[in-house]
């Protein structure tokens, strides 16, 4: 390392002071924080090669994490299942209020890139357009609220909501299942209903009431 490289300007810490079990603690008030599913945490598909998915270390996601000095303004967090499994690769960004879900984030490339759009976001103060290389990787995956007129996600070419799509979804798990090659299925209030795997096909016909919307 070269000692005589300027380090990168860092933010005065904001310094929260909370009460928890009868004492008093200080922790750093965050600008933002970013969730990546992860198979070292539990999840079901995302990371797996055997599922499609490009392995990777969580290492590749610390090292850049560390080398852009975010500690202080963004935590980073590897967890079990995010849910949307289908489109794995996942990762979430919580930042200026808003939740950005980032799938299919199977080439290394983009490890790199979605450190870099944190910091686009940070320099600017606001949420910002991704680059080309993630814009094909950012979806909302909330519901969303009327978007102001002034959003600057709304450049993205959003999916189109499939209004027949649930009939496709293994209502336990929620992945995506093709009738026609379906091999777990059960006939249930004058509809079939798919699965895809005998485990979530057990735990829907033990409560049917627990899976289906209401």
């Amino acid at each position: 390392m070269d000692d005589s490289a300027p380090l990168p300007l860092q933010p005065k810490l904001q310094i929260l002071k909370l009460q928890a079990r009868g004492e008093e603690f200080r922790i750093p008030q965050l600008l933002g924080n970013l969730f990546i599913c992860s198979p070292a945490n539990g999840n079901c598909c995302c990371g797996r090669p055997e599922k499609g998915r490009m392995p990777f270390d969580n290492r590749q996601y610390e090292q850049e994490w560390e080398a852009r000095h975010l500690r202080a303004r963004v935590h980073l967090t590897f967890s079990g299942c995010l849910g949307p499994c289908a489109v794995g690769n996942n990762a979430l960004l919580q930042i200026h209020g808003r939740s950005l879900w980032f799938k299919d984030l199977n080439q290394p490339a983009l490890i790199p890139a979605l450190f870099d759009y944190i910091e686009q976001i940070l320099k600017a103060g606001q949420i910002v357009p991704p680059s080309s290389l993630l814009q094909g990787h950012l979806y909302e995956r909330y519901i969303p609220t009327t978007p102001a007129e002034d959003d600057p996600l709304a450049v993205l070419s959003m999916p189109t909501p499939d209004a027949d799509g649930a009939e496709r979804l293994d209502p336990v798990c929620f992945m995506d299942v093709d009738p026609a090659t379906a091999k777990h299925f059960v006939e249930y209030q004058g509809r079939t209903i798919y699965f895809c795997a005998p485990s979530c096909k057990r735990l829907f016909v033990k409560d049917p009431a627990a899976y289906l919307p209401t």
